[in-house]
């Protein structure tokens, strides 16, 4: 079948909408109910209002209904790794809804995004999968790429836009 003319199905799970293929709202299902009887899952649910499948990662935090829009290789990982993944985005909005509520005003990306932000929301993603009982391989890397997490490129202008469209997770 022609990629373009797959459909895509739309579905509520756990209050957060999931948009994307058969398989994509599978997996999604997965990684929610492992996230679900954790402590962190109703602040997960207040900053993700949709799960989209797409052609690579990221937290669109300033949409109207926050969304995390997921690439292939992320949801098709472990369940655990995805539900990881989850948690981490979650608090990428967490940090811009959190600022945007203290100053009344658009946060600059820097509050949000970035290498400082981006070691708040590993540690995080660690937190959330240390309850999940992740394996330690899983965790010691996680904490390795927290030391200097620059692999999400700039933040701020047209490099950011650019480094997003190079992603492959």
């Amino acid at each position: 079948m022609n990629p373009f003319f797959r459909r895509r199905k739309r579905e509520t799970v756990d209050n957060i909408e999931v948009s994307g293929s058969p398989t994509f709202l599978l997996r999604t299902k997965e990684a929610l109910e492992l996230l679900g009887p954790t402590p962190f899952f109703s602040e997960i649910q207040r900053t993700i209002a949709v799960i989209k499948q797409g052609k690579r990662s990221g937290m669109w935090a300033a949409a109207q209904r926050p969304t995390f829009v997921v690439g292939k290789r992320t949801w098709s990982h472990s369940a655990l790794w995805y539900a990881g993944a989850i948690a981490h985005d979650s608090y990428h909005s967490k940090l811009y809804h959190d600022e945007r509520a203290r100053t009344g005003s658009r946060p600059a990306a820097d509050c949000w995004t970035g290498s400082e932000a981006e070691k708040k929301c590993l540690a995080f993603q660690i937190k959330v999968l240390e309850m999940l009982n992740a394996d330690a391989e899983t965790i010691a890397y996680l904490e390795e790429v927290e030391k200097n997490p620059t692999y999400q490129g700039h933040n701020l202008g047209w490099r950011s836009w650019w480094d997003y469209l190079r992603r492959r997770w």
